[in-house]
């Protein structure tokens, strides 16, 4: 367990739920019971509950190599229907990649669409650039100040990066997101009627210590920090 908000069984209901969720949606597509307007939305909720499928299996202790295969779907789905103000949606696939170290075609295809979208944002080009150098500027904006200014301090002005790293993890990253749906999920029952909890991760930070190459020591107990993920490579 990398999470320990759930057990097992918690997680292990939540996945099976989800993998007979896709398999209702992609029957309806197959056999042809689905409008052609309501395809889009259909194929959104599909990626939308592979992602959740993705971190669950994160949360409960799946070997991250086997979460390789299903990365990969969620980007190609995720592109097949871009939305470029899916702002978290974007920086998670974006860090994940990183910390994965995944396949240059596949990054480069993503980095290419979050590009398009014209948004410009310095979190954003940093992890870009740490795959493909030299082939973009880097913004000086932030398109959410709250709380990612802290982890550009992080970054480009911190005198102590672990310590203020921990900083960003226990003060700031969790208590920046109460407008997000999954904000205190786990404090929820598996109702399929609530957000359902998926497990709390920040991978932004752990791609951002890989990229700086941060002694990470002291943060391997740190919450929401994906350790095993920064030194999946190792």
């Amino acid at each position: 367990m990398r999470d320990k908000r759930k057990d097992v069984e918690y997680f292990s209901a939540v996945i099976d739920r989800d993998r007979k969720r896709i398999e209702k949606f992609e029957a309806r597509l197959q056999n042809g019971t689905v409008f052609p307007n309501q395809v889009p939305s259909v194929m959104r909720a599909i990626y939308q509950i592979k992602l959740g499928i993705w971190l669950a299996r994160y949360s409960m202790g799946d070997p991250i190599n086997e979460l390789v295969p299903l990365y990969r779907e969620m980007v190609l789905d995720f592109l097949a229907d871009f939305l470029p103000d899916w702002y978290t949606d974007s920086l998670w696939l974006l860090s994940i990649g990183v910390l994965l170290e995944i396949d240059e075609d596949i990054y480069k295809s993503l980095a290419n669409a979050v590009k398009s979208s014209g948004r410009e944002d310095w979190l954003y080009d940093f992890l870009i650039q740490s795959r493909f150098h030299g082939e973009n500027c880097v913004s000086d904006q932030l398109l959410f100040q709250k709380p990612y200014l802290a982890l550009r301090h992080v970054v480009e002005k911190s005198e102590d990066k672990q310590t203020d790293m921990y900083r960003y993890l226990t003060n700031t990253w969790y208590q920046a997101h109460k407008d997000a749906g999954w904000y205190d999920s786990h404090k929820k029952g598996f109702d399929i009627n609530t957000s359902i909890y998926y497990g709390y991760w920040s991978f932004e930070s752990g791609a951002v210590a890989k990229i700086i190459k941060l002694d990470d020591t002291e943060l391997k107990d740190a919450p929401y920090y994906p350790y095993d993920l920064v030194h999946y490579k190792d």
